[in-house]
């Protein structure tokens, strides 16, 4: 299986980014995969083509802004011997209004393709609901990682379920527990700590756990919530 992705690519500092390496990371381990003939095609903030020292799997970048590099992109992967992409999709990440250049690869792609949908809105205006429905007609199927991303999904974009496919938000694995110095501070000493690490926005829902706190305090004395971004 040879696949092409689409999205934010390491070094730049990007939750989607780390999620689309450790997706390429995870599938690499598949006996059907071929790494060698898989590549990214990474998405950059600015129209400089040298803004992130991108490892050689990275074989095209597209500058966020400029329309013509999706069209150039969507050529790029038809050119090539992959059989299928994925896309990352946030709104963020595209050009255009609400991301609409993206539409312009999709509408030229040859291959199928796979989207993973990180946001789905509530309350979408109608360029953002337009977009996701052209993805969700144009594409193989429709990733997403809850069961109300689903529910919005079929009730306010009216996209079928069959369409839709939902798989749980994973975590790479991690190192086992070590006896080290930071384990041993009296800070963490009979604690219960709830963690949330990583890169931190408005729409993480920091707030909300923060709001949720005193509830957690006056149940668990000994919990302990640490932001570590």
């Amino acid at each position: 299986m040879k696949i092409a992705y689409i999205s934010t690519y390491p070094p730049r500092e990007c939750g989607l980014a780390t999620f689309n390496q450790n997706l390429v990371n995870a599938l690499s381990l598949n006996s059907s995969y071929n790494a060698q003939k898989s590549f990214i095609v990474a998405m950059n903030e600015s129209d400089n083509l040298d803004e992130h020292a991108y490892p050689k799997e990275v074989k095209f970048v597209i500058r966020q802004q400029n329309q013509q590099d999706y069209i150039d992109a969507a050529n790029f992967i038809n050119s090539s011997d992959i059989d299928t992409v994925i896309i990352e999709h946030e709104f963020g990440i595209y050009g255009g209004n609400s991301g609409v250049f993206l539409l312009s690869l999709i509408n030229r792609l040859k291959k199928p393709f796979i989207t993973i949908l990180h946001t789905v809105l509530k309350e979408p205006n109608f360029m953002q609901q337009t977009i996701i429905k052209e993805i969700a007609i144009k594409s193989s199927k429709i990733v997403v990682m809850s069961k109300k991303a689903v529910l919005f999904l079929t009730s306010i974009y009216q996209i079928p379920k069959a369409s839709i496919k939902l798989i749980e938000h994973g975590v790479p694995d991690l190192e086992p527990i070590v006896n080290n110095e930071v384990s041993k501070s009296e800070l963490f000493k009979n604690r219960k700590v709830l963690f949330t690490f990583g890169l931190i926005s408005r729409n993480k829902g920091l707030e909300t756990m923060i709001k949720a706190l005193p509830s957690i305090v006056a149940e668990h004395p000994d919990v302990l919530y640490i932001i570590l971004g």
